[in-house]
């Protein structure tokens, strides 16, 4: 009877070590997932002057100086802003429609890829707003539930470590209780760490809805996956508040397309 009630609990000993060690490689292969995402997010060490929200709103210190230097800069040829500038002007009143008519024309010239109707864009906005108190403090939780009923099957993530540090030739115009917003190591690391734990919790609530990451150098590509998103949720700053003042404009009027 002893030798039966041992072969009994080595036998439940075993299972409870197998079981644990599944557990265990679950989770490690989780976090490695969500690790890889992390690493495919883009950084944008330097983006002083590519601010579309800022050019076309007309706000801070330098959007004037950073107007001159999309219109004047070679490297900025053909992007969206640089089109919107010349054809719109520089200090005229903002024309969100004509952004959005160029916004449609570069999709069709570049053949961009768009998500899907069953896709959750979330547009985070990273880098250097770390040193914000509002980064990542959104209920994403929440938000995403409130669309699960739209028949969403993935999640995206648009977003880029992008540091919006002042150039050489623009801070003569910085006054003193503005932040540089130049990249440190430190900000970087914040930022990934929170990634990943905001990561972990939209996993963990969602484990059946596929989670993927949309990051670009080419600031456009992310704009106009933003702006053509079926479902949406913007984040906190004045890109992500650009981007759903299209994104309904582009959902409003594909209601009177036959």
């Amino acid at each position: 009877m002893k030798k039966v009630h041992m072969m009994s609990f080595i036998f439940i000993l075993l299972a409870c070590i197998l079981i644990g060690i599944t557990i265990i490689n679950r989770y490690k292969s989780k976090q490695n997932h969500l690790i890889k995402l992390i690493n495919n997010i883009i950084t944008l060490k330097s983006n002083p002057d590519y601010r579309l929200s800022d050019v076309i709103n007309k706000l801070g210190h330098r959007w004037k100086h950073s107007s001159d230097q999309v219109l004047a800069n070679d490297k900025y040829r053909g992007t969206i802003l640089q089109r919107y500038l010349k054809t719109n002007g520089v200090e005229t009143p903002k024309d969100l429609n004509l952004l959005l008519e160029i916004t449609d024309d570069y999709i069709k010239k570049h053949n961009i890829i768009l998500p899907t109707t069953d896709e959750l864009v979330i547009h985070i906005r990273a880098g250097d707003v770390v040193e914000h108190d509002w980064f990542l403090k959104r209920d994403y939780v929440q938000l995403i539930r409130n669309t699960l009923s739209t028949g969403i099957k993935r999640i995206t993530i648009v977003t880029a470590f992008a540091y919006q540090a002042w150039s050489n030739n623009s801070l003569s115009l910085k006054k003193d209780n503005v932040s540089s917003w130049e990249y440190t190591e430190a900000k970087q690391t914040k930022n990934k760490r929170m990634m990943l734990q905001l990561l972990t919790k939209i996993h963990s609530n969602f484990p059946f809805l596929e989670l993927n990451i949309h990051s670009n150098s080419d600031i456009d590509k992310d704009l106009c996956y933003c702006v053509r998103s079926t479902h949406f949720i913007k984040d906190k700053g004045g890109f992500s508040e650009l981007l759903e003042v299209l994104n309904k404009k582009v959902l409003h009027r594909s209601k009177f397309v036959l």
